[in-house]
């Protein structure tokens, strides 16, 4: 009996133990992924201005003297390091930037990762009741997810015109340049007085001709992960938030940077980092708010998101704080928490809205630090897809092709499922037979990526349709 009692007592320990650790794996987890932002909010006389330019774009979509345009705008990464070899942190390999660059285009195309979860009676009655525009609505009644007509690619030359070595990579040894250790800053004011006063000024790229975005280690203090400046507009000096010629860009955490699932051998904070903080701080540089407003149930001057009374963080699902707002009230479908600019964790965010592609398009047409980007030949579509090809495993050919291509794996294995897409992202080919062997004489000429998929494992590989 004795002995019973004892391994009975044993076990509960080891199970104790076991819940314990649990559940603190879980919390440091949510800590890794709470995805704050510490852009400031612009101010009334900012927001006033930029109302009347997108009435202005409305007013001439509507009379076809304005039609919404594909931009592409070239991004320049600042990786931030101290001297360590390429592929140790902070200093990220160039395949882990790749994966970042294909979240934004497939992001800002309406079809990025985990889009397909967004359920089929989304927001139908806030549809309904606010009278939503018919071009805001997709074919099932629920907000549509939007094709913002932004992509993005990794600037192909520096600011002499010199062929980058690493396409839209600058990479800075801050000892080099004298700067202090950026994680040495523990507050949000003295980090962001740092990159606005130091790195910033003595690194940024032509602000006409790239998103310059900057990529360093940070503090464990600081809880946000990403920090944009809001576009400037003309004729108005002295915005809160907005960018400078010496300030304009985004600033990110390198652990937020990328995609677990385009390419799981990055260096992330956490298993759930898909890329969505520049996806966010990109809204936000290109004029969006957070959709509570920053505020409780504050608008964010988009009709097609309903009022939000705060943040929301971690896994949240559909429907969500139903009747948080009353005036006009969210009832009763509640918050659209699956928005870029809210903060659940990455795979539970997939959509930006019409409206806010409105206010996206409006910057890209107006403000002056964003009409002139992508006009200046910093793209090129072989270049500014680096290779993907995450695994060696997977060969195509012929390559290029006008017809058909074969796959060749490793092992001689046969794919489950084939998809093609095209440097947006967008899927242009889907086939599941066991075979390796696919069709793609239908497909326009240019460069496509092909992922092929078998026993759980993924490949990837680029290839030129003649």
């Amino acid at each position: 009996m004795d002995s019973l009692k004892f391994k009975l007592e044993a076990m509960k320990k080891i199970l104790l133990t076991t819940i314990s650790l649990l559940l603190f794996s879980l919390t440091i987890y949510a800590q890794q992924e709470n995805q704050f932002c510490g852009t400031r909010v612009p101010n009334d006389a900012w927001e006033n201005e930029f109302q009347k330019l997108i009435s202005d774009y409305k007013i001439n979509q509507r009379n076809k003297k304005q039609s919404s345009t594909i931009y592409t705008i070239p991004i320049i990464f600042h990786v931030i390091h101290s001297g360590q070899p390429i592929g140790t942190y902070p200093n990220i390999l160039q395949s882990q930037i790749n994966s970042q660059i294909t979240v934004l285009n497939q992001d800002f195309s309406g079809n990025g990762y985990n889009s397909s979860n967004y359920p089929s009676n989304a927001f139908i009655n806030w549809v309904i009741n606010q009278t939503i525009p018919t071009a805001n609505i997709d074919n099932n009644g629920r907000v549509k997810i939007a094709d913002v007509g932004i992509q993005f690619c990794l600037a192909t030359k520096d600011t002499l015109g010199n062929i980058l070595p690493e396409p839209g990579i600058d990479r800075i040894d801050y000892n080099s340049k004298g700067w202090t250790n950026p994680n040495t800053f523990a507050t949000q004011t003295t980090l962001a007085n740092y990159l606005n006063g130091t790195i910033k000024p003595q690194s940024i790229w032509n602000v006409t001709k790239y998103l310059n975005v900057w990529v360093s280690d940070k503090n464990s203090a600081i809880s946000y992960l990403g920090v944009a400046t809001y576009p400037p507009l003309s004729g108005l000096t002295g915005l809160v938030g907005a960018g400078t010629d010496l300030t304009d860009g985004i600033w990110c955490y390198t652990k937020a940077i990328g995609s677990n699932n385009l390419y799981p051998s990055g260096i992330y904070g956490s298993q759930m980092v898909e890329g969505r903080t520049l996806t966010h701080e990109v809204g936000h540089y290109l004029g969006l708010r957070h959709i509570w407003g920053d505020g409780a149930c504050v608008t964010d001057y988009c009709d097609d998101t309903p009022p939000a009374a705060a943040q929301n963080v971690g896994a949240p699902s559909y429907p969500l704080n139903v009747g948080s707002c009353s005036s006009p009230t969210n009832a009763p479908e509640g918050e659209m928490f699956m928005n870029f600019m809210d903060y659940p964790w990455d795979p539970y965010k997939y959509m930006f809205t019409i409206d806010q592609a409105t206010r996206m398009q409006t910057a890209m047409l107006n403000s002056p630090y964003r009409n002139q980007l992508g006009t200046h030949g910093l793209c090129s579509a072989p270049l500014a897809i680096n290779d993907l090809n995450f695994n060696d495993t997977i060969s195509i050919y012929p390559n290029p092709t006008a017809n058909q291509i074969n796959i060749q794996t490793s092992n001689g294995i046969l794919l489950d499922k084939i998809i093609i897409t095209d440097l947006t992202g967008k899927k242009v080919v889907e086939q599941t037979q066991n075979t390796n062997q696919v069709s793609v004489e239908k497909l326009a000429t240019g460069i496509y990526i092909l992922i092929g998929y078998s026993e759980g494992n993924k490949f990837q590989e680029k290839f030129t349709k003649q």
